[in-house]
């Protein structure tokens, strides 16, 4: 059995029953959902999916995802070509970034991140309007890449440079 792995995107606004259409849809056409990243954020819902299906049921399953159209549900397909198991081994880190919310704030940490060759494998970010100090404060919790050759010292110095109101904490895994 020749199979295909396809990534799959989608975007709706948010209520119930999003996932489950098209985690049916997925099965109806004897595919297998591998992993997701799922989120709900402002009233919409949007996330990315790996599937493999049986090469002979790939077209049948690109169709069923366009019909979710009339349901609200928009979904669009990566061409199995551009599709590769993630198999790298990484030197992974999670991290949570607090500073006071500005325009460009996540600018200036992925700016920083990228001149020390970090990868940004998952990032959510909020911002608590309503702090004790009386001044929104913004949050970051990311899960990074790590080169081999940065330190998570080394890694916390270069984002507490960014200004003086970053404050980095390393987490437990």
């Amino acid at each position: 059995m020749n199979t295909e792995k396809i990534i799959v995107t989608l975007f709706a606004k948010d209520r119930p029953g999003i996932v489950r259409a098209l985690s049916d849809t997925v099965l109806t056409h004897k595919g297998n959902w591998l992993e997701s990243s799922l989120s709900r954020l402002c009233g919409q819902f949007t996330g990315i999916v790996h599937v493999e299906v049986v090469s002979s049921d790939r077209a049948a399953l690109i169709a069923a995802f366009d019909e979710l159209k009339s349901d609200g549900i928009h979904v669009t397909v990566q061409q199995h070509d551009g599709v590769k198991d993630d198999d790298q081994e990484v030197n992974g880190l999670q991290i949570l970034i607090e500073a006071n919310d500005r325009p460009g704030i996540v600018k200036e940490i992925t700016e920083a991140l990228a001149a020390e060759n970090v990868n940004v494998d998952n990032i959510d970010t909020e911002v608590e309007s309503a702090s004790m100090a009386g001044y929104p404060i913004f949050r970051a919790h990311l899960f990074l890449a790590m080169p081999d050759d940065l330190s998570e010292d080394d890694l916390a110095d270069v984002l507490e440079g960014v200004s003086d109101d970053v404050m980095v904490s390393i987490l437990e895994e």
